[in-house]
């Protein structure tokens, strides 16, 4: 992909994998805190707390499980969950570079997966 703005330092990183553990609210909002102090990035004051939803009984019951997003004065990070496949993903997007395999490896170990697979965009 052409790099149509060059003045904008920006990372993007895709994380996809298949779980071990019981997931619920306090977990994704458990997940999403210490993503952000992993990567040491400053959580947004206007925004203090993630947004955590739950598809679960809204639509296919396919799509059971758990929706968050935390915002950061870096930009931000996303996890979506289907409880009923033990599968997520997590879509981390920042202003700022981090490392991405300090990310890779904190979230396989946070949730104890047993596949994972990345990309960097």
């Amino acid at each position: 992909m052409k790099n149509i703005e060059p003045r904008v330092e920006r990372q993007r990183l895709v994380i996809e994998a298949r779980y071990s553990i019981v997931i619920n609210k306090e977990i994704v909002k458990k997940y999403l805190f210490d993503l952000a102090e992993e990567l040491e990035m400053t959580i947004h004051p206007d925004l203090e707390e993630p947004i955590i939803t739950s598809a679960t009984g809204k639509s296919d019951p396919i799509h059971d499980g758990w929706e968050g997003v935390i915002f950061w004065v870096e930009s931000g990070a996303s996890i979506y969950v289907w409880e009923r496949l033990n599968f997520l993903t997590v879509d981390i997007y920042t202003c700022k570079r981090f490392d991405n395999q300090k990310a890779i490896n904190f979230t396989a170990k946070f949730f104890g997966t047993t596949e994972l697979e990345w990309c960097e965009i």
